[in-house]
């Protein structure tokens, strides 16, 4: 495979020159400008294909650069992750091969979030398996998705009513997240993990919180978010690089779960667990000297988690294969070589 720089990918602040007059100029980035000037040079009867990051089917800013592509063409989208094996060797981040053809009404293709090692390099073009996605979606996203079943279970979580930014307000009923690392898994807890700084009590950078407007439905909430069932939608739906606010706020979440006293057991007994299997990670920086997280070991809580599963599937109206595909999802790689949340 040829060699890409990751220069390709660069925002407009980091050039010295101007531009002007590009329907995407908001985006901020290079490449969704080269996007939109191929497309000006495009023959009505042209094709098109470029490798991009997976920011582009992925993230609100590049809404405008979907919509561009897609009006009056077909649009394939191939989505590929940069663990633990990379496109390029030289760009550590996710990428998307696009490829556009003329059509009247026009009609939209995506891959599943493709991971593989070096080993199964050979043929990874050719083995891939495209879905038809809807044109009309509900928010800028284009669904990482592997098969029809994948589209079942997405539609399931679509029809849900209520989302989780429905259960917040101003208040001190904490969720504290990481918005960065955890490359397999996300950590969600009720009290801030520990953090230490040259010796000092204090808050890693990286952490931050929501809070809800019950008491009550904090450890639901909790449970649901660190479920396999979130995983998959962060992965379908995200950029599947940082925990952004609207990855979780836009998560469908029946009312219903937060009601039933079997998802709050299990997300007090997750908590518990999780901080019992937790250790404290020490890393010698430069600029700022000795730091210690407290570093979860979530893999270790998966029994608990499959149960967690089991009893949202009933809100969620999962069939036995829906479950058993949602429990199972990416499981390799999230229980494989002892992957810990601190690393990535």
């Amino acid at each position: 495979m040829p060699r890409l720089s990751r220069a390709a990918y660069l925002e407009i602040r980091e050039v010295d020159y101007g531009l002007k007059n590009f329907t995407c100029l908001d985006s901020g980035a290079i490449h969704a400008m080269c996007v939109e000037r191929s497309e000006r040079l495009l023959h009505k009867s042209g094709c098109m294909s470029m490798i991009v990051p997976l920011s582009l089917p992925s993230t609100q800013r590049m809404e405008v650069v979907q919509k561009l592509l897609e009006a009056n063409r077909n649009a394939w989208y191939a989505n590929y992750a940069w663990r633990p094996a990379k496109l390029f060797d030289t760009v550590n981040r996710a990428l998307t091969i696009f490829v556009v053809t003329p059509s009247g009404d026009g009609h939209t293709f995506s891959t599943n979030y493709q991971k593989w090692t070096s080993d199964d390099r050979n043929g990874l073009i050719e083995r891939l398996t495209y879905v038809e996605v809807p044109r009309k979606r509900p928010a800028c996203w284009i669904p990482k998705l592997g098969d029809s079943l994948e589209l079942r279970i997405l539609q399931k979580l679509l029809a849900v009513k209520t989302v989780v930014k429905h259960f917040t307000s101003k208040s001190e009923h904490r969720v504290y997240y990481r918005t960065t690392g955890g490359l397999y898994w996300k950590v969600f807890t009720d009290f801030a993990p520990a953090f230490n700084l040259n010796g000092k009590k204090g808050h890693s950078s990286r952490e931050t919180w929501f809070t809800l407007e019950k008491k009550d439905h904090v450890r639901p909430v909790i449970a649901a978010l660190s479920s396999d069932v979130f995983w998959w939608w962060y992965t379908v739906t995200s950029n599947v690089r940082d925990l952004n606010p609207f990855d979780i706020q836009n998560f469908p979440l029946p009312e219903s779960a937060l009601s039933d006293p079997a998802v709050k057991a299990l997300g007090a007994r997750y908590l518990k667990d999780l901080d019992k299997n937790s250790t404290m990670l020490v890393r010698e920086q430069k600029q700022t000297g000795t730091t210690k997280t407290q570093s979860f070991k979530i893999q270790k809580s998966k029994p608990i988690i499959d149960e967690i599963d089991t009893v949202l599937a009933w809100h969620y109206g999962f069939t036995a294969e829906e479950l058993d595909f949602i429990m199972s999802y990416d499981i390799k790689y999230r229980l494989g070589g002892g992957a810990e949340n601190e690393k990535g």
